[in-house]
């Protein structure tokens, strides 16, 4: 996230014991918004964005009864599950990098939802 320069900032929830990291930006869709990132060892993820005016998604992975383990929830209110664009990719650095790059694209760039989860 270091990288993205419209990062306002970035901390963990807690110092004592992490469980979500939270990255605030300086605009959004309608407002700013930030990401809550978790991840688990077993290679469970959840990226959640949320805007105060009500732009909610989330990229899952995890066991889902009837639904693929990557899916999204997609905007403007966290919907239903859907496939993600991210099946079959794990590693950590990529599924940061293409959230980032989708969210960058779909909200800032072309300010077109339907886009987040396109290839």
């Amino acid at each position: 996230m270091t990288e993205e320069p419209l990062v306002e900032a970035a901390e963990f929830d807690t110092p004592v014991s992490p469980s979500e990291l939270l990255v605030a930006f300086e605009t959004g869709l309608e407002t700013a918004g930030r990401f809550e990132i978790t991840w688990w060892e077993a290679g469970a993820y959840r990226f959640h964005y949320t805007e105060p005016d009500g732009v909610d998604f989330r990229f899952d992975r995890h066991p889902k009864d009837g639904d693929p383990q990557a899916h999204v929830h997609p905007p403007p209110d966290a919907g239903a599950a859907e496939p993600s664009l991210l099946a079959g990719t794990t590693q950590p650095q990529v599924v940061t990098r293409v959230i980032v790059s989708q969210w960058r694209s779909a909200i800032i760039e072309q300010r077109d939802l339907t886009l987040l989860n396109e290839r």
